[in-house]
């Protein structure tokens, strides 16, 4: 029979506490204890595309190149993005770029789903929203490059 060297059952003891434990975790914030301000976009059919380019000054609009729009309602409401999106003055800046062009359109609400915007991007990309206050939120937005020819 093989012997177990001193160490091994220590550390098969630190994995099966480490494990409980982040099984606790989980379970907490599962059940609610814990807090999950994140939400996903929810596709709409309230509002194309088209109608967001033709209502273009109602917005504040961001771009990130080239594969996302957001139309940032304009109100007392923030959007937090990130340092790859840039803020777009003029029409002519995004008519370029495919996106400029797509028609399903996300909506992004922050608590009691609120609306703050709407966010038009690729399908291979990937956004989330995080809930920072009653008059904030956070887009989460994550480019996959493509590979390959």
């Amino acid at each position: 029979m093989k012997e177990s060297k001193p160490g091994q059952k220590m550390f098969k003891g630190l994995i099966t506490t480490v494990s409980w434990f982040l099984l606790v975790i989980l379970i907490l914030n599962i059940s609610g204890c814990g807090e999950w301000n994140y939400i996903n976009l929810k596709r709409t059919d309230k509002i194309t595309g088209e109608e967001l380019r033709q209502t273009w000054n109602n917005y504040t609009v961001y771009f990130r190149p080239p594969t996302a729009l957001v139309y940032k309602i304009k109100n007392d409401k923030k959007i937090q993005l990130s340092f790859n999106w840039v803020k777009v003055t003029e029409k002519d800046e995004v008519t370029s770029s495919a996106v400029y062009y797509l028609n399903d359109v996300l909506e992004i609400a922050g608590q009691n789903n609120e609306l703050y915007g709407y966010l038009i991007y690729t399908y291979r990309d990937s956004a989330f929203v995080r809930i920072i206050d009653d008059n904030t939120v956070e887009l989460i937005y994550t480019h996959q490059i493509k590979e390959g020819p």
